[in-house]
């Protein structure tokens, strides 16, 4: 059936259907999105395939726009600095964006700069950890589309028992007595203060997680969480999570998949790369990573937040691609690679919507129903003050740590 057939005689007037023969057609309107670029590379074209699958599959039903997705992982966009990437994005220069995907971590600064305005939110559509990650001061600032949260994968049948720091080092060492239990990458002044949010959530499962973005550091939590730093070192005052040697590329995912390591701690889409390290390798098992006393996971949301110049028309616009993004057709579009050639393996990205749990394939996916199950009761990491603390955060930490 041909959609634009059926579209093109209602919005003759407004859209770019025109006669080929009308010698002055109505030009489409642009609406360029710049979509959160550090996800696995499916297809390994730098995201060409995606970005015409989307604009394709969107630009269908809306004929009238001339979609523009961009994916460039040269862009910075945690760059919160004035004339930085972000304000240039969130600006209206010949680089800005109308919709940008970025980390919730960000929203209030966003929010308080006046880069962003508030958008509709349908209730209900996403996970509840993902309604309140965009949400600040009874405004809602984004639509999620991702969800993140830390998870350890292992070889070892025991996984499953452990409950704390504790209980998870021992497994992974008793895994494969002599390798090293846990590789991952503790190194920088994002990974490792989130890590001990993770950490403080484990340990402190009743409490909003905006406590832990201020110093003084937590000691009952510095306890647990050292124990699981330390598990990286076979040597003595050697400890590749924390030094910096498992930052670069997937240094950590390859020494998990060549065994090397009993354990890997990461993003569930990193599973993407220990596959393509070692491609016979059978599905590990996976639980959400204990790094306090208990096991209570923390999320990181990701969102599409709206330009603070694009009103009217450009607003009804974005909100339309917004609504395409957030449908459970587009959420495993991406998550399932079918960007990329057939058999291709999944991305295994978390995706905010909730439906999309209950629907083929993601349904059937035997990590998808475990990733489900790990979301379960999932708080969102705070969406204000942690760009300003992070350094702060990350100085204490190394102090205690090393």
């Amino acid at each position: 059936m041909n959609w634009r057939a059926l579209i093109c005689p209602a919005v003759l007037v407004l859209s770019a259907c025109s006669d080929p023969s009308d010698p002055d057609p109505t030009p489409r309107r642009p609406l360029k999105a710049v979509l959160f670029p550090y996800i696995p590379d499916s297809a390994g074209d730098g995201f060409a395939s995606l970005e015409q699958r989307l604009e394709a599959d969107f630009e269908q039903s809306h004929p009238d726009i001339d979609l523009d997705v961009v994916f460039d992982a040269s862009l910075d966009v945690y760059d919160l600095d004035e004339g930085g990437t972000l304000n240039q994005l969130l600006g209206t220069g010949t680089g800005a964006a109308q919709l940008v995907e970025v980390d919730t971590l960000l929203l209030g600064s966003l929010a308080e700069k006046r880069w962003i305005q508030p958008v509709a939110l349908e209730a209900g559509v996403v996970h509840p950890a993902a309604e309140e990650a965009v949400r600040i001061g009874g405004e809602t600032y984004g639509v999620p589309t991702y969800l993140c949260t830390n998870v350890v994968y292992s070889r070892s049948t025991n996984l499953r028992s452990a409950s704390d720091s504790a209980s998870l080092v021992r497994v992974l060492r008793e895994a494969a007595p002599g390798k090293r239990p846990l590789a991952t990458n503790f190194d920088g002044s994002w990974n490792l203060p989130s890590s001990y949010i993770d950490a403080w959530a484990d340990t402190h499962p009743g409490d909003a997680l905006a406590k832990a973005v201020s110093l003084p550091l937590d000691s009952q939590t510095m306890n647990a969480f050292a124990e699981v730093v330390d598990s990286c070192s076979l040597e003595a005052g050697v400890n590749p999570c924390l030094d910096g040697s498992y930052a670069d590329n997937t240094v950590a995912e390859e020494a998990f998949a060549r065994e090397q390591a009993n354990g890997f701690m990461g993003y569930t889409e990193r599973l993407f790369y220990i596959l393509q390290a070692q491609p016979s390798m059978p599905l590990p098992e996976v639980i959400s990573v204990p790094l306090g006393t208990g096991s209570a996971p923390a999320v990181f949301v990701d969102a599409l937040v709206l330009n603070a110049n694009c009103t009217g028309i450009c607003a009804e616009d974005a909100r339309a691609f917004t609504s395409f993004m957030q449908s459970p057709e587009t959420r495993s579009l991406i998550a399932f690679s079918k960007d990329a050639p057939a058999g291709t393996r999944p991305r295994y990205l978390l995706q905010a919507n909730r439906a999309f749990y209950q629907q083929e394939p993601a349904r059937s996916d035997p990590m998808y129903k475990q990733y489900e199950v790990i979301l379960r009761g999932g708080r969102p990491y705070p969406n204000q003050r942690f760009p300003e603390n992070r350094k702060a955060l990350q100085a204490a930490l190394l102090e205690q740590l090393q």
